[in-house]
């Protein structure tokens, strides 16, 4: 909660000053049955608690009126809401790292690691050399690491990783949940809605929603479907997940979508894209929080961890950084 609200301060400040390609377009989270209506009122609550003062409750005919294609009974206005070039974004970040001395080592796959006497090791491998690896056959390290400060914020990869750091206690490495979510784009060329439109929350995602990009391509999703979880590490750190979209999943999107957008076509869904969510919790399971582990929780010195940096991540992730290095970077 502090993350996502001051990330999103920080991040439009700094798409402004940089001319990255934003817009504040403001989101609607609806209600459609009678049932729903209550969530709204704790979204509401929980919003204001967190620091969020700007969500406004309106009945469904001053939605309808906004929205004229939108069904629902009730609806929260968070007006703060918008969309970003994400491309741009991390492009921008990629020159404001080089340009501060960062230097970026593409196509190679930190293997393990070990916390020894003189700090922590750091195993390397070029990735073509992981890319014939057989299961169950050590991986020889090409080159060691002695880093100040290790900041694992590998993604879909920490917490594998983080299994391979030998002198961390697995006690601080929480289980790995991994959950695909698809992406369905409307064919017709204009856009029926001008706001993004959000249902109530569902187990393990934020439900199919209606988002916008900078071209005004509209896009429902994303969906949930759990994935095994089986995967060696290697092919973890090769990236290797499945992030094909199964045309047959869009039945399922129609008739959550027609809840909200009556007006939804027959055959008027296309697969889009996928992305993989690095969850904490399991199905049925309470969702979790950002965990982002330092010295104070697993006395290791250098040694951060971040685990399920899921959605909020992206809005959260200036305030991600400037967390870190308020508490950590002691180097």
């Amino acid at each position: 909660a502090n993350l996502c609200v001051r990330g999103r301060e920080m991040l439009y400040k700094y798409c402004t000053e940089r001319a990255i390609p934003h817009k504040r377009l403001g989101k609607l989270i609806v209600a459609t049955g009678v049932a729903e209506t209550a969530k709204l009122d704790m979204l509401l609550k929980s919003a204001k608690d967190n620091g969020v003062d700007d969500l406004q409750m309106m009945e469904g005919s001053q939605a309808m009126e906004m929205e004229p294609e939108l069904r629902c009974l009730k609806a929260l206005l968070s007006p703060s809401t918008g969309i970003v070039d994400s491309h741009s974004f991390m492009l921008s970040l990629l020159a404001d790292a080089e340009n501060l001395g960062a230097t970026i080592s593409y196509n190679t796959a930190v293997i393990s690691g070990r916390v020894g006497d003189e700090g922590i090791e750091l195993h390397i491998s070029e990735s073509k050399e992981l890319e014939n690896h057989s299961i169950g056959s050590p991986v020889l390290p090409q080159i060691v690491l002695l880093p100040k400060l290790l900041i694992n914020a590998a993604g879909l990869s920490a917490i594998p990783l983080a299994k391979r750091l030998d002198g961390l206690a697995q006690a601080f490495v929480p289980p790995a949940y991994y959950a695909r979510g698809c992406y369905f784009t409307l064919s017709q060329t204009k856009s029926p809605f001008s706001h993004l439109i959000y249902p109530l929350p569902e187990d393990g995602g934020i439900g199919v929603h209606v988002t916008l990009d900078l071209n005004g391509l509209v896009k429902f999703g994303p969906d949930v479907e759990w994935l095994d979880g089986k995967m060696d590490d290697m092919s973890c750190f090769l990236n290797r997940f499945d992030y094909s979209v199964n045309p047959t999943r869009c039945s399922g999107f129609y008739s959550v979508i027609r809840k909200y957008f009556p007006n939804l076509k027959d055959c008027s869904l296309e697969p889009g894209y996928s992305g993989i969510r690095p969850k904490l919790s399991g199905p049925g399971q309470r969702p979790s929080d950002f965990v982002i582990q330092g010295e104070d929780v697993h006395s290791i010195p250098g040694l951060v961890n971040l685990f399920g940096i899921e959605s909020p991540g992206l809005t959260s992730s200036l305030a991600i950084g400037e967390h870190i290095v308020s508490r950590y970077n002691n180097t």
